[in-house]
């Protein structure tokens, strides 16, 4: 039987929170290139498969351009908000700082945080918000996509406080705009700042770089 927008969608929920309980352990240390290029590509499929069967799926998930500019306005205030923020603190303890090799984060965050937010917001809350006892109380959604949000990241107790405040802003949003868009834009722009300004640390050299080249040297290990 096909479902319908009203089905809570359990399939994707439990695959949403096995990549959440996923993440928790394989991001401990800091990004993992790995987990982030696998969880990646398998949300990709799904979603692919989905709209194959049903193509409003896109927008019901968050996946939308029609209110684009109206769901943009308040995250783009946030992040620059944020980034003045963050480059204050990073002047103020002789951090800051802004390689070159920082710019590409820009694109690729975005396209990873886009799918964290398609799979809080989009599938938990909106699932969630299926239920007739929580849509009748938004408050009681907005505190567990926060608590959600918030708790997958708490090995890095600095993370945790900085997207359980991100979280109080973007659940109200999605419920009012139902776009993940520039929730999750906008998230990989402020995540690429704060781990480079507030936790001083550079993702791209610390992580991207180095397991990249340790994954093309297995794969020569391999092919040799």
């Amino acid at each position: 039987m096909q479902k319908t927008a009203d089905d809570f969608d359990w399939t994707a929920v439990m695959a949403a929170v096995a990549t959440g309980v996923i993440f928790l352990f394989a991001t401990a240390h800091g990004p993992n290139i790995y987990f982030t290029l696998g969880a990646f590509c398998f949300w990709i499929i799904f979603i692919a498969v989905r709209v194959r069967r049903d193509r409003d799926t896109l927008e019901r998930w968050g996946f939308r351009t029609d209110n684009l500019r109206k769901a943009a306005l308040i995250p783009v205030a946030v992040f620059i908000v944020a980034a003045l923020a963050f480059a204050a603190y990073a002047l103020a303890t002789h951090r800051f700082q802004f390689p070159l090799h920082v710019l590409p984060l820009f694109l690729i965050y975005p396209l990873w945080a886009v799918i964290q937010q398609f799979l809080v917001l989009g599938i938990v809350v909106g699932n969630l918000g299926k239920i007739e006892s929580l849509n009748r109380r938004p408050v009681v959604l907005v505190l567990i996509g926060t608590l959600v949000f918030g708790g997958i990241h708490l090995p890095d107790p600095i993370l945790t406080v900085g997207t359980t405040a991100l979280a109080l802003l973007y659940v109200p949003l999605f419920l009012r705009d139902r776009n993940v868009l520039p929730l999750g834009v906008v998230h990989g722009w402020i995540g690429t700042l704060f781990y480079l300004w507030v936790l001083g640390r550079d993702v791209w050299a610390e992580n991207c770089c180095s397991q990249f080249f340790s994954m093309v040297q297995a794969f020569r290990h391999v092919g040799g």
